[in-house]
């Protein structure tokens, strides 16, 4: 194991803690309230598991710009803040992807919606279990933001503002990106259309909801938080931008070819919510007529059909988009390598991003 690898799990650990601290800051309030423990506990366990990814790479950036070893720099707020905006985040995305389970287990909205139908409430479950979350997602958004200002209050004034801009900045590029998706969705797809899944249209929404907040921003958080420039932020956006587009396409490539044992979503997924992606765009500009028309019913059609081509798309997408799209992300991670800004960083911490961008691109889940 790498001095990188062997880092990785009890800085996971100390950035579980400091999760679970702040969701408890958070409802502290509301403890001595039964009614709403079943709310607090699903706060507690939307925030308890997960890869920390997003908090790792603050402290990767802190690392990176001060030349300290990775977790030297103690940031359990900042991590907190930036996991649990990433809870947030997922719930209110199970709820918009009519998403019923999440690493195995149930996701919110559908375990609020179990919990009205065995108290036989008033009203439709389904209606009560997506309202509900909704709500989980904002408590949980609050724990982030005050969790944040807990962070920023230890910080230098001038620092901590350009820190918290920062911040603001990720999750506006992430309501932007998210409604783009969104909107994407609800476009017909014609089977003569060239410009059904436009490459360019695609990437600015990975760039907004996927690469720039999974990795850019994270990054360039820890960086900032210890006193790092533009000229520096800007040379690792150069880098981390490439690597963080490559990190969300082979997302949507083990999406539909992974293991849901170990990626913990079901295959398929994004085709049945009807996602444009990457990987789509590539198979459409190679398919045949027939095959097009095959891919357009999959999209224009209910989420049952889609469930029935879902299978035979697989078979489009591995045939005629699956090799210009390993070969896009091949580029992505040369370009990302190519600006790495060496002759800012010391010798430690070019290595370290270099691992960063290894665990980004070549990952199995």
């Amino acid at each position: 194991m790498s001095s990188f690898a062997s880092t990785l799990p009890p800085l996971r650990a100390t950035i579980d803690r400091a999760t679970q601290a702040a969701v408890e800051r958070t409802c502290a309030a509301s403890f001595n309230n039964a009614t709403l423990t079943p709310f607090t506990q699903a706060a507690f366990q939307a925030s308890a598991s997960g890869k920390r990814f997003r908090a790792i790479c603050t402290y990767i950036g802190a690392a990176v710009a001060s030349g300290n070893a990775l977790g030297h720099i103690q940031f359990e707020d900042l991590a907190a803040a930036v996991e649990l905006y990433q809870a947030s985040a997922l719930v209110h995305d199970d709820v918009i992807d009519h998403a019923d389970t999440r690493r195995g287990a149930p996701t919110p909205h559908v375990s609020f919606s179990y919990m009205h139908e065995r108290q036989a409430w008033l009203g439709d479950s389904h209606d009560f279990g997506r309202a509900s979350a909704i709500l989980l997602g904002d408590l949980l958004f609050s724990a982030a933001e005050a969790a944040m200002v807990r962070f920023t209050s230890t910080l230098p004034s001038p620092r901590a503002a350009v820190v918290m801009e920062r911040y603001t900045l990720m999750h506006t590029e992430v309501a932007i990106g998210q409604y783009l998706d969104v909107l994407a969705e609800q476009h017909p797809i014609t089977a003569d259309d060239d410009d059904a899944f436009l490459l360019a249209d695609i990437l600015e929404v990975v760039r907004l909801k996927s690469a720039r907040y999974s990795v850019v921003h994270p990054v360039i958080l820890g960086a900032l938080a210890v006193g790092a420039g533009l000229e520096l932020t800007t040379a690792l956006e150069a880098t981390l931008l490439p690597w963080g587009t490559a990190f969300q396409l082979r997302d949507d490539d083990l999406g539909l070819f992974g293991d849901p044992e170990v990626t913990g979503k079901p295959a398929g997924d994004d085709l049945l919510e009807g996602k444009r992606t990457a990987l789509m765009a590539f198979t459409w500009s190679n398919s045949s007529p027939t095959e097009r028309h095959v891919l357009s019913e999959a999209f224009n059609s209910s989420r049952k059909r889609r469930v029935e081509l879902v299978d035979t798309v697989r078979e489009i997408v591995s045939s005629r988009g699956r090799s210009a799209h390993e070969s896009f992300i091949d580029e992505l991670v040369d370009k990302g390598a190519a600006a790495v800004p060496s002759s800012e960083l010391s010798p430690a911490s070019i290595e370290l991003l270099d691992a960063l961008g290894e665990l980004l691109t070549r990952r199995h889940a």
